[in-house]
């Protein structure tokens, strides 16, 4: 999902190892680190500059909480913290980003419990005093997510993975430094540059026309264009580069206007991975090509094939070596970029998935509206045929049984 930003995020670039000595100004009061625990030289360079005495807090880079917010906003209390620096990957900024607004408003805790079994996504009320709430300064560690300038977190209740929405969830300035991107594991670089790839693909894919089309399509070029350098030469400029990009797919015009519920397979993947127990990026490789090809054959309800066929064009005219077709030039790319799907998607994951889909964000709620229980386990068959394909040797057996999907 994206979602309209209505703060302003100020967003900061800034060369390998600069952040040290420039985070001082961008923050106000008493301010405290929170970190990713592995992260300990860039913590260490931050505490060593101008944060110097900041009390820290130490996060693992887990799913988020509602105990998570809990030890988050006791450390905000705890310490009369005015300002929050989060450093760390989308888990630690949106832990960040959601504990800093239930501080200044507790009433918010009560209502996502209340209204986590209605839905998968949670709009937040207006907030009543929003100038209590914490200034956030963001340092993201990892591309993909985007979270420093979203207006959207992850929260993991008791009924499921939900989407938090509220304008005053983006952070108040991100920093981009080389430095903090540098101890990213080069396969979940990649990983990131296809997650910010397929927020704006997706969207544009399940939007009508707009006049910033165009922009949409040039994005989509960059991405591509810079993972295809990437393999070639992974130093700190392009890493940067990525961290960028990622950020501009939210701040930039590409998605001005759109659905923000245009990206039907992010609802599938999201629940995929909480049922399964994989990363994101993982669940959503393996349900991306069957989707696409899904669109591809004309079925409305997962996106407009001509769209999609439109901006996938653009792709291979400045990537000739794609597949011109959608969903194979998608896989084929993945598999470029060292990405790879679930081995396998079991009988039991496959029904709870379903389930859980339908339940957070089908029916008459716009994320997957118009899509039955047949057509996502259709997807989920075909992402684990496509997975078996990948593992043998060569041809796809035309056995009906057990195709895929284990009991």
């Amino acid at each position: 999902m994206t979602a309209d930003r209505v703060w302003r995020t100020r967003c900061v670039v800034l060369g390998e190892g600069i952040a040290p000595k420039y985070v001082g100004g961008l923050t106000r009061g008493r301010t405290g680190l929170v970190v990713d625990k592995t992260l300990a030289g860039q913590r260490d360079a931050l505490l060593a500059g101008d944060l110097s005495g900041a009390p820290t807090l130490e996060l693992n880079a887990a799913p988020v909480t509602v105990e998570t917010l809990r030890h988050v906003g006791r450390f905000i209390r705890q310490h009369r913290i005015q300002t929050v620096v989060g450093l760390g990957g989308g888990s630690v900024m949106d832990a960040v980003k959601l504990a800093a607004l239930f501080t200044a408003d507790p009433s918010l805790t009560i209502f996502v419990e209340r209204h986590a079994k209605r839905s998968g996504l949670i709009v937040l009320p207006p907030v009543s005093y929003p100038n209590e709430r914490p200034r956030t300064v963001l340092m993201p560690s990892t591309v993909g997510t985007g979270a420093e300038v979203s207006a959207v977190a992850c929260l993991d209740t008791s009924v499921g993975r939900r989407l938090i929405a509220s304008r005053h969830l983006s952070g108040d300035v991100a920093v981009l430094d080389a430095g903090n991107l540098a101890t990213l594991p080069t396969h979940l670089l990649f990983e990131g540059l296809l997650e910010a790839f397929l927020r704006v693909a997706g969207t544009l894919i399940g939007s009508s026309s707009s006049i910033f089309d165009d922009d949409g399509y040039s994005l989509l070029v960059r991405i591509v264009r810079l993972g295809n350098r990437l393999m070639r030469e992974d130093v700190p400029e392009l890493r940067l580069i990525a961290a960028h990009l990622s950020m501009e797919t939210h701040t930039g015009w590409a998605l001005v206007g759109r659905d923000p519920y245009g990206a039907k397979h992010w609802y599938v993947a999201n629940e995929l991975a909480h049922v399964t127990g994989v990363r994101k990026m993982t669940a959503t490789a393996s349900v991306i090509g069957p989707i696409w090809a899904e669109v591809a054959n004309g079925s409305a309800a997962w996106g407009d094939g001509g769209r999609l066929l439109k901006l996938w064009s653009v792709v291979v005219e400045a990537d000739p070596s794609l597949d011109p077709n959608p969903a194979k030039g998608i896989s084929e790319l993945m598999r470029r970029w060292g990405i790879a799907g679930m081995d396998i998607i079991s009988q039991e994951a496959l029904v709870k998935t379903t389930d859980a889909a339908l339940r957070n964000w089908g029916g008459g709620l716009p994320m997957l509206r118009g899509l039955d229980a047949m057509q996502v386990q259709h997807v989920l068959f075909e992402a684990s045929l496509d997975q078996q394909e990948l593992a043998r040797p060569s041809g796809r057996a035309t056995s009906g049984k057990g195709k895929g999907v284990s009991t």
